[in-house]
C-alpha cells in the first residue's frame, strides 16, 4: 500500500492543512546567513489535528546536514510515529527530505525535538519551507471524522462491561448477508485496501496546491483558512458527493469543491478482491 492510503488522505484529503500561521518567511537558503532562523512548514490534516506542530527553527550544522528544532502543543497523546519530511519547492512541487520518527508525545503538553536534514549535495540550494506528512496519523483523523455518532453509547457500555440485554426467547435464525454489498458506502477501517491518489500523498497536495484558483474577494479581504472536504471514492476511481464539511467561507468552500472534483481519478478501495465505494476527506488549504 502507497504512503497515501494513510491519508487519506485525505486525509486525507487531504491536502490536509489545519490552522498554523505559515511564517513571514518565504523560503529557506542553504547555508543560511545566521543561526537560529525560522523555516517556513506545512502540516497534513493528521499531523495537524494530534501534533499541532507551532514552528521548525534550523540551528545550525550536524553531521553533514543542518539541524532542524521541531516545535509544538500535542493535541492528542500518541506514540513515536514515523513522519515523512517533504522540501516544498517553487511550483507547488514537492521533493522527499527524508522519514523520521517523531517522539511520544502526551495530550497537553508542549513537544520539542531535533532532526538532522538537508545534507549537502542531496537537498535543494533553495526551497520554500518543509511539508510534514503522517500516514498513521492521516489515518486516524479519517476514522475519527466517519465514526458515526450513534455508535458513542454502544461503545460506552462495551468500554464499562455494561451486561447485554437477554432474553427467554430462542435466537432468530439471521439470513446470510453478502460479503460485499455493491452500493454500500464503505469506512476505511472497513476495506482491506483504501483508495490511493496516483502519486501518493505528496503528489496529492501537489495536484490540490496547483489546481487552486483563489477567490479575488478572499484575496483582496485577506480570508485564508482549511476547508475539510468529504467525498466518496466510487468504484471506477471517480469522486461523488463532494462536500465541504469544515467550512471557512462560502468562497473559499466552493472552489475547496471544485478543487476536489478536478482532481485525477484514484485507485479505488477493495473488500474481498473487489473495488468498493469509499467515504473519503482532505484538506484543502488556503493561504495568503
Amino acid at each position: 500500500m502507497k504512503r497515501l492510503s494513510i491519508f487519506l488522505c485525505l486525509i486525507t484529503l487531504a491536502v490536509v492543512f489545519m490552522g498554523h500561521k505559515v511564517l513571514a518567511q518565504t523560503s529557506f537558503s542553504i547555508p543560511p546567513k545566521s543561526y537560529p532562523v525560522n523555516v517556513p512548514f506545512k502540516c497534513d490534516a493528521g499531523v495537524d489535528r494530534y501534533w499541532h506542530v507551532t514552528s521548525i527553527i534550523c540551528t545550525g550544522q550536524a553531521n553533514g546536514g543542518y539541524k532542524f528544532q521541531i516545535k509544538g502543543m500535542a493535541q492528542k497523546t500518541s506514540r513515536s510515529q514515523p513522519i515523512d519530511l517533504f522540501y516544498l519547492m517553487p511550483g507547488n512541487r514537492i521533493k522527499t527530505a527524508g522519514t523520521y520518527y517523531f517522539p511520544r508525545i502526551e495530550e497537553g503538553k508542549p513537544f520539542s525535538f531535533e532532526v538532522v536534514s538537508a545534507f549537502s549535495g542531496y537537498a535543494p540550494a533553495q526551497f520554500n519551507g518543509f511539508f510534514i506528512s503522517s500516514e498513521v496519523l492521516q489515518r486516524l483523523l479519517q476514522q475519527e471524522l466517519r465514526e458515526p455518532k450513534e455508535a458513542g453509547k454502544n461503545a460506552s457500555e462495551r468500554r464499562f462491561g455494561m451486561p447485554k440485554a437477554t432474553s427467554n426467547e430462542e435466537p432468530q435464525q439471521k439470513p446470510v448477508q453478502p460479503k460485499v454489498s455493491p452500493n454500500k458506502i464503505y469506512k476505511s477501517s472497513e476495506v482491506d485496501q483504501e483508495p490511493e491518489y496516483p502519486g501518493g500523498a505528496g503528489a496529492l497536495q501537489s495536484d490540490i496546491a496547483r489546481s487552486i484558483r483563489y477567490p479575488m474577494v478572499c484575496k483582496q479581504q485577506k480570508i485564508q483558512g482549511n476547508v475539510l472536504v468529504s467525498f466518496i471514492v466510487e468504484k471506477d476511481g471517480s469522486v461523488s458527493d463532494v462536500t465541504a464539511v469544515k467550512k471557512v467561507h462560502a468562497n473559499l468552500n466552493t472552489e475547496a469543491i471544485r478543487v476536489v472534483k478536478s482532481l485525477k481519478k484514484w485507485t479505488p478501495g477493495t473488500k474481498d478482491g473487489q473495488p468498493v465505494r469509499v467515504q473519503s476527506a482532505v484538506y484543502v488549504t488556503f493561504s495568503l
